[in-house]
């Protein structure tokens, strides 16, 4: 994320600070010690700018109106800051470059793969969704994606960009994402986290020939068909 188009909205005047590296830790104790909009202020972005960094990290934070009650002596329970999981953010740069993920973990706990529950490490049973995030609401961007006229296969290409990679037809559309789900559930029952790359990370995807009868090359090599990862 860059803050470059929400400067104008940070409060005038405010003294913005040097420190350009803000981690989830440090984040996490601004926010409930002082006003969002102070915080916005100091590191010349807007609130609401600030709270989707506080999304993206991860970090909770006071719900509207916990300062006004507070002023009066209300009291109010602070959420603990979650623990990062494989992949996540662990800091916020206002330059917009690339933040460190966090370390993996260590190995998953084995479960048993015919069990219809995962089990938590406090051993609480919760039951398993039948449909992952990122499977949800995909298909209608797929299908209401263009189908460029040089894609032979025609490959749906949505207008999102931030959805999970996918090279597939309409006809295959349907399966695709069936299979799709049954992978990410799977590995989330393992205790792997199935999620979007991580802001400023970059990925890229071998590149498969998917044509039956690729043309040839003076050498006698195949081209093979490139496809982007932007998703």
């Amino acid at each position: 994320m860059t803050s470059a188009d929400e400067n104008s909205d940070a409060v005038a005047g405010a003294d913005v600070t040097d420190e350009k590296v803000l981690t989830r830790e440090r984040l996490y104790e601004l926010v409930w010690s002082q006003p969002m909009l102070k915080i916005a202020a100091r590191y010349g972005v807007s609130s609401s700018y600030l709270a989707r960094v506080c999304t993206r990290l991860r970090v909770p934070r006071p719900a509207r109106g916990y300062w006004a009650k507070l002023a009066v002596g209300i009291q109010q329970k602070t959420p603990p800051l979650p623990k990062t999981r494989p992949g996540d953010e662990q800091a916020w740069n206002r330059d917009g470059y690339a933040t460190a993920p966090a370390a993996m973990p260590p190995p998953p706990l084995k479960v048993d793969p015919s069990s219809p529950v995962d089990r938590a490490k406090s051993g609480v049973r919760r039951p398993r969704p039948s449909q992952h995030g990122l499977i949800r609401g995909a298909r209608e961007l797929f299908e209401n994606g263009r189908v460029p006229s040089y894609s032979h296969p025609q490959y749906l290409q949505p207008a999102k960009k931030l959805l999970l990679d996918l090279a597939v037809t309409k006809a295959g559309l349907e399966h695709a994402l069936a299979f799709a789900n049954q992978l990410f559930l799977e590995l989330e029952g393992h205790g792997h986290h199935v999620v979007i790359a991580p802001h400023g990370q970059q990925f890229n995807r071998a590149a498969i020939e998917d044509r039956e009868n690729p043309p040839k090359r003076e050498h006698g090599y195949a081209r093979a068909g490139r496809r982007h990862c932007a998703r």
